[in-house]
C-alpha cells in the first residue's frame, strides 16, 4: 500500500502541473507530506540552478531538521540557507532563518546568540522594508530580554514591535498577537499582573482573525498571571484549556509550561499527589522541548514543591540545580556581550534614523525645489499672459485711436463738403439774385429814371407807374421766395406743397373762374428732402408756368402734379388754354429752361394751338 501511495505521489510530482509550480511551492509540500519528505528533497536536487535555488532548498531541509528536534543540524542548515538566499527574491525566508536560529539559541539558553540573530533578522527586514518581519525581530528581542529577566527592556522592545505592526495596514494578525504576548509576559514576570492581563486579554479581542493553535500561549500566560494572583481555580481553567489546545499539535514547549503551572497550583492547594503527577508530565515535555528556560522554571517549581511538602533534602537538590542553571544564563561575559549587542543595535537604529532624516531632508529639499520651479514657471506664464494682454490692449488702443482720427478726418471732410455745397449753393443763390432780382431792380430804377425825361399825360403816367409798381411787387415776391429758400438747408416735398398751395390760393382769389389742381403721387414720400436750390427752382418754374397760363393762355383749368420717385422727381404744369405757336423759347420759357438746367434737369414743353400746354421738369 505504501509503495502504491509513493508511486502515485511520484507521478504527481513529475506531472506538467507540478513542474509549473515554483521550487519553493514544491518544497513546501514537505510540511504536509511527512512520508515523502526524503523523496522530495532527493528529486528537487536536480532542479537547483542557482545559489538562490540552493538557499531555498536548504531552508526546507533545515525546517525538517527543526521539526525532528535535530537542533545542531537545523542550526547549521539555517545558517547555510541564509547565506545562499538572494535578499531581493527571498528576504522573507532569510528573516525566517534568523527567527529559527533565535529560537534554537534561546532554547539552549544562549541568549546572546539569540539576540544576535534577532538583530540580523531586523537588519535584513529593514533593508527589505518588510514591516512584518521588522516587528517580528523586535518582539523576539523582547522575549530574549524576558528570558534574561530584564523585563524593562523586554517591555520596551515589545511595545516597539506592537507600535510598528499596529501602524502598518498589512500587518499579520498573528505577529501582532506575538508582540502583545511579549509585552504581557514581561509585565507578568516584572510582578505587574494587571498590565500583563491587559495585554494578554487584548490578544483575544481579535480572536476571530487568529488560529487558536498559534496563540495557545495566551491561555497559559493568562493562567500563569492568575496563578501569581493566587486565583487558583480560575488559573486552572485557563491552563487546562491551554493543555487541550497544545495537545492537538503536541507543542512540547508550551505543554512544559502548562504542566509546570498546573503542578504549582496543585501544591499551593496542598494536593501534593496531583502536583507530583503534573510535575512528572512537565518534566516529560521539558525534555522533549530541550528548552533551558523551561528546565529552569521546572527546577525552581520542583524546589518550591518539595519545600512545601517538607522534603527539604530533595528541595535543596533542585535548588542547587536551579542555581547552577540560572548562573549559566547570567555569566558575566554573556551579560557583556548582550550589552555590546544592545549598543550595536542602538547605533544601527540611530544611523537608520539619521539616514531616514537625511532622506526626508533631501526629499523635502527636492519638494521645495520643485515648488520653486513651479512658481517660477507660473510667474513666467503670467508674465507671458500679461505681455500678450498688453500687446492686444496696445494694439486695440492704437486701432481705436486710428479709427477716431479717421472718423475726425471723415467728419472734417464731410464738413468741408457741406461747406463746399453751402458755398456753391450761396453762389447759385447770389447768381440768381444777381441775374433776376438785380436785373429787375435795375429795370425798375431805369424805368423810374426814364419817367423824369418823358412828357406823358396824366393817364399814361399813372399807367406806367402801375406797371412799375406791379413789377416791383413781383420782384419783392421773388426776393421773399429767395429768402425763404436761403433760410432753409433743405426743403421737403411737404414744404414745397405748402408753398404751392399758398400760391394757388392767391391765384384763385385773383382768378376765381380758373380751376386749380395740385396733386402728389401716392408713391412719393412727402418728408423727402430737396436742397434749397432744387426747392426754389421747382417752385419758380411752377410759378412761372402758372403765371403764363393765367396771363397768356386764357386757360379755365390749371393742373400741377408731382410724380415719379424721389430719386427722379418729375413736376408737370398743364393747362387747357390756347397753346403756344412754334417751339421757340420766349423770355419766360427761357428762364424756366435755365432754372431746370441749374438743378441738372431738363425742361420739356408740349403744346398745340387750342389744345393747351404742358410744361414738365424731368
Amino acid at each position: 500500500m505504501l509503495r502504491l501511495l509513493t508511486l502515485v505521489f511520484l507521478l504527481f510530482l513529475f506531472s506538467p502541473e507540478a513542474f509549473s509550480q515554483s521550487l519553493r511551492e514544491r518544497l513546501g509540500r514537505t510540511y504536509v507530506s511527512s512520508d515523502s519528505v526524503d523523496i522530495i528533497f532527493e528529486l528537487e536536487k536536480e532542479n537547483l540552478h542557482s545559489a538562490n535555488d540552493s538557499g531555498v532548498y536548504w531552508f526546507f531541509v533545515a525546517e525538517d531538521y527543526n521539526r525532528k528536534f535535530e537542533n545542531e543540524l537545523a542550526h547549521e542548515t539555517f545558517l547555510k540557507s541564509a547565506k545562499l538566499l538572494n535578499p531581493e527574491e527571498n528576504s522573507d525566508l532569510i528573516s525566517l532563518c534568523y527567527i529559527r536560529l533565535n529560537r534554537l539559541e534561546a532554547t539552549s539558553g544562549n541568549w546572546d546568540q539569540a539576540l544576535f540573530y534577532s538583530q540580523k533578522g531586523l537588519e535584513n527586514a529593514t533593508a527589505a522594508l518588510d514591516s512584518n518581519y521588522m516587528g517580528y525581530a523586535l518582539l523576539d528581542i523582547s522575549v530574549v530580554y524576558h528570558d534574561m529577566e530584564d523585563y524593562a527592556k523586554g517591555v520596551e522592545y515589545g511595545k516597539k514591535a506592537y507600535e510598528l505592526l499596529a501602524d502598518f495596514s498589512g500587518a499579520r494578525p498573528t505577529f501582532k498577537a506575538f508582540a502583545l504576548n511579549a509585552i504581557g509576559i514581561n509585565f507578568d514576570d516584572w510582578d505587574k499582573p494587571d498590565s500583563a492581563l491587559h495585554y494578554h486579554y487584548k490578544i483575544l479581542e481579535n480572536i476571530d482573525e487568529l488560529d487558536s493553535l498559534r496563540i495557545s500561549f495566551t491561555f497559559n500566560n493568562i493562567g500563569n498571571t492568575l496563578l501569581k494572583q493566587q486565583k487558583y481555580q480560575e488559573a486552572k481553567t485557563w491552563l487546562q484549556t491551554a493543555v487541550k489546545v497544545n495537545m492537538k499539535d503536541q507543542n512540547s514547549y508550551s505543554l512544559a509550561a502548562n504542566y509546570t503551572n498546573l503542578g504549582t497550583i496543585a501544591y499551593q492547594l496542598r494536593d501534593f499527589q496531583e502536583a507530583e503527577v503534573m510535575m512528572d508530565s512537565a518534566y516529560k515535555y521539558v525534555e522533549l522541548s530541550q528548552s533551558t528556560e523551561k528546565m529552569r522554571d521546572y527546577l525552581e517549581e520542583q524546589y518550591l514543591f518539595h519545600k512545601a511538602k517538607g522534603e527539604l533534602s530533595a528541595a535543596m537538590g533542585y535548588l542547587e540545580e536551579f542555581t547552577v542553571l540560572k548562573d549559566s544564563i547570567f555569566k558575566e561575559e554573556r551579560v557583556k556581550m548582550l550589552g555590546e549587542l544592545e549598543t550595536k543595535y542602538q547605533v544601527q537604529t540611530k544611523e537608520r534614523e539619521l539616514a531616514e532624516s537625511r532622506a526626508a531632508l533631501a526629499e523635502n529639499e527636492l519638494l521645495v525645489k520643485n515648488r520653486n520651479n513651479q512658481v517660477l514657471l507660473l510667474v513666467v506664464f503670467l508674465l507671458i499672459i500679461l505681455g500678450v494682454a498688453f500687446f492686444i490692449y496696445y494694439r486695440q488702443k492704437s486701432k481705436n485711436r486710428h479709427l477716431e482720427q479717421e472718423a475726425k478726418l471723415q467728419q472734417i471732410y464731410a464738413e468741408q463738403e457741406t461747406q463746399k455745397k453751402l458755398h456753391e449753393q450761396r453762389n447759385r443763390i447770389s447768381s440768381d439774385l444777381h441775374d433776376n432780382i438785380g436785373a429787375q431792380l435795375t429795370f425798375i430804377v431805369s424805368s423810374l429814371d426814364n419817367l423824369k425825361f418823358m412828357e406823358l399825360s396824366k393817364e399814361s403816367m399813372a399807367s406806367k407807374i402801375d406797371q412799375i409798381s406791379a413789377f416791383t411787387v413781383e420782384t419783392v415776391n421773388e426776393l421773399r421766395d429767395t429768402i425763404w429758400a436761403m433760410n432753409k438747408d433743405n426743403i421737403s416735398l411737404q414744404d414745397l406743397e405748402t408753398r404751392l398751395s399758398t400760391l394757388i390760393s392767391k391765384a384763385k382769389n385773383a382768378c376765381p373762374q380758373i380751376a386749380f389742381e395740385l396733386h402728389f403721387d401716392q408713391n412719393l414720400e412727402k418728408d423727402f428732402l430737396l436742397n434749397s436750390m432744387e426747392g426754389v427752382n421747382f417752385y419758380r418754374i411752377a410759378q412761372e408756368a402758372i403765371n403764363n397760363a393765367i396771363k397768356h393762355a386764357g386757360a379755365s383749368r390749371i393742373r400741377i402734379y408731382f410724380k415719379g420717385t424721389v430719386d427722379r422727381l418729375q413736376v408737370c404744369i398743364e393747362d387747357n388754354g390756347k397753346g403756344i405757336a412754334g417751339t421757340g423759347f420766349g423770355n419766360g420759357l427761357g428762364n424756366m429752361k435755365t432754372r431746370a438746367e441749374r438743378i441738372g434737369r431738363a425742361l420739356k414743353i408740349d403744346s398745340e394751338i387750342g389744345q393747351g400746354t404742358q410744361v414738365c421738369i424731368q
